[in-house]
């Protein structure tokens, strides 16, 4: 039994060195100015997430969640969004929620933007090509 349990455990090890990625960059801007502080994930259809957040040019670079690679896995992705400028950054507490600190601060963007099922954005990640996403975000409403 130890010999199959290990056996299964290093064939997990090798899942992750076989995920395919590219590099993804983007932009956030709202009114035509640039966005900063804004958390990003990027939701695969099948693979691990891919977070950043935006700069103050309205910049972001992907990573893997857990950042072991830069990039996001290759194919169809929910894009998500999240304002945390009036946080001045972005805040979890130990069991990974989001704890509101804004000081009754309100988001500069829409709240659709905030869940995976209710995002209009997407994406597809492609290989060996430049990945880069314009996003024009709607004002909070």
């Amino acid at each position: 039994m130890p010999l199959l349990l290990l056996a299964a455990m290093a064939g997990l090890v090798g899942c992750g060195d076989s995920l395919k990625t590219a590099e993804v960059t983007g932009t956030i801007t709202l009114d035509g100015k640039p966005l900063e502080l804004v958390h990003v994930e990027f939701w695969p259809v099948e693979g691990p997430r891919s977070i950043g957040k935006t700069d103050d040019s309205g910049n972001f670079t992907l990573e893997l969640d857990d950042r072991s690679k830069k990039g996001a896995a290759l194919g169809q992705h929910k894009v998500m969004l999240r304002d945390t400028w009036p946080m001045k950054d972005d805040y979890l507490s130990d069991g990974g929620d989001w704890v509101d600190k804004s000081d009754g601060k309100k988001p500069r963007i829409h709240s659709r933007y905030y869940d995976v099922s209710t995002t209009p954005l997407s994406f597809e990640v492609k290989a060996g090509q430049a990945n880069h996403m314009d996003i024009k975000a709607e004002p909070r409403k």
